[in-house]
């Protein structure tokens, strides 16, 4: 259902996502990102984070709003960038319609993802 680990090397929080979440597994993923965060900003607060998720389909409204949580709780936590690799067109709708954070980009492609969060960070 979902991986979260601080990738050292590369400074970044990575995550991978599929199926249906339901409240109860937002609940878990957010138990498992705090850890990853904890372990990230232990090497300062420039960290990048990236969400992989092009077997996560597009998710309940409740769920997505507890998902966007996340990320609005997530990003003061760090002045680097999150990127969101989707799998659909409707998919990438979605998130850039709830995942909204200036330093926060939604992606079909993990190539472009993995782009823009090489570039400069924004400010």
């Amino acid at each position: 259902m979902f991986a979260v680990h601080y990738d050292q090397p590369a400074n970044r929080v990575r995550m991978s996502v599929q199926g249906h979440f339901t409240p109860d597994d937002v609940q878990r993923l957010s138990d498992a990102v705090t850890a990853a965060v904890a372990q990230a900003k232990q090497h300062g607060d420039d960290f990048d984070v990236l969400v992989e998720s092009p077997a996560f389909p597009v998710q309940a409204q409740d769920v997505a709003a507890l998902l966007a949580g996340i990320m609005e709780r997530g990003m003061p936590l760090t002045t680097g960038r999150a990127a969101v690799v989707v799998g659909s067109h409707l998919s990438l709708m979605q998130a850039r319609r709830t995942l909204l954070h200036p330093r926060l980009q939604a992606f079909l492609s993990p190539g472009e993802a993995q782009a823009w969060l090489a570039g400069s960070n924004p400010d």
